[in-house]
């Protein structure tokens, strides 16, 4: 998958967001990024952002 309007960083940028979404867990981290970007190219955004992610549900985590 390429976001033609993604630029080095953005996700590290986002790094705190995306681990509290995330609750640290890997396979959540990896749903929500790969939600994103397809997110973004279907609404012609071509960039993964907070708002746009926002927009994404997330299964529930369960921490035992």
């Amino acid at each position: 998958m390429r976001l033609y309007r993604h630029e080095p960083g953005d996700l590290r940028k986002l790094a705190g967001y995306l681990h509290m979404r995330a609750h640290g867990y890997l396979r959540a981290l990896s749903q929500l990024i790969c939600q994103g970007a397809q997110a973004a190219i279907l609404g012609k955004q071509e960039r993964i952002t907070e708002e746009l992610l926002e927009q994404i549900p997330l299964g529930r985590t369960v921490v035992l």
